[in-house]
């Protein structure tokens, strides 16, 4: 995958992340689901060689793919605009989890990837639909996101029937973003009981589109607004990848 240049925002170490995933540190449980990078070129501390887990967030332009990640970790790496995309290249927050100088300057890395959005015009698309199929089948988790006020589901249908694996569907967790958006707006710092109404209503439909006829599919609204469903991702992305530990 060397033809994909990734602009890492952001490096820490495990513990700067929330608790729940310091499990990961336990890297012997995981190997098999690390999958093998490089830095190019070498990091400034000396590593040439990467293992990853990478959950990755896929959606539309403007869908909320940073805002999301920023609330996942909590910090305000990735830009956001309610505007624009801005996203325009593969961008990254890094999490260490071991360091194993004896074996090729080795690092073993938890990483939260932001994809360009997709429709921003054809020709970045014919280059990102290429990121994402690579990014897929190295993906732990693919954190795939709706927006609650869309009904167009044109380019979704088009990515999951053209571009998205089948097989790889227990890795996929589907997200109704920018759910204090749907209707009837509310000015609350919570939803009312009609917009739960009506988030019960997206979710069924999202469920029940032909193109995600998978099994067990998961389906979250959740708003990095008004922190809603933040806590309830971040626990189907813990089990996603230990899901796929008992898998591989």
């Amino acid at each position: 995958m060397s033809d994909i240049t990734t602009k890492i925002l952001s490096e820490n170490d495990i513990k700067e992340l929330d608790e729940k995933f310091h499990f990961l540190k336990n890297i012997t449980q995981f190997s098999s689901i690390f999958k093998d990078w490089y830095y190019v070129p070498t990091h400034q501390h000396g590593y040439e060689k990467l293992k990853k887990i990478n959950v990755i967030f896929i959606g539309q332009t403007g869908y909320g793919k940073s805002s999301l990640i920023n609330k996942i970790i909590k910090k305000d790496v990735f830009e956001t605009s309610d505007y624009q995309s801005c996203t325009k290249s593969l961008q990254c927050a890094d999490y260490f989890l071991h360091y194993d100088k004896g074996h090729g300057n080795l690092v073993y890395v938890l990483s939260f990837v932001d994809l360009p959005g997709i429709g921003e015009n054809e020709k970045s698309d014919e280059l990102y639909l290429q990121w994402y199929q690579n990014y897929i089948s190295e993906a732990a988790v693919i954190v795939y996101l709706f927006r609650a006020d869309k009904r167009d589901h044109t380019q979704d249908e088009f990515f999951f029937k053209n571009v998205f694996n089948k097989n790889l569907s227990v890795k996929l967790i589907c997200v109704i973003a920018q759910s204090d958006k749907v209707e009837p707006l509310s000015r609350g710092s919570e939803l009312s009981n009609e917009q739960k109404r009506n988030l019960e209503i997206k979710e069924l439909e999202i469920k029940n589109k032909p193109f995600l006829a998978f099994n067990d599919l998961p389906v979250i609204h959740v708003s990095s607004h008004l922190n809603i469903n933040v806590e309830k991702l971040k626990d189907e992305i813990i089990k996603k990848i230990n899901s796929m530990k008992e898998i591989s």
